[in-house]
């Protein structure tokens, strides 16, 4: 469907979450998820200037494609 972005797994949302909610190491927490790298590399495309964003790059970055 045009216009329209697919549902984000439900592992991918329970990482982001984590890594925003997080008050302790960011990275260490990313380092323990394991996703999709190429939903990962499709949600960055279409997040904003967010915490999601920042959590996505840093998913990006231990999950490499």
């Amino acid at each position: 469907m045009a216009g329209q972005t697919p549902k984000r797994s439900e592992q991918l949302e329970k990482a982001i979450q984590a890594i925003v909610a997080t008050y302790g190491d960011l990275h260490l927490v990313a380092r323990s998820w394991s996703v999709d790298p190429e939903e990962v590399a499709a949600e960055l495309v279409l997040a904003g200037d967010t915490s999601e964003r920042i959590a996505l790059q840093l998913l990006q970055q231990y999950n490499p494609e």
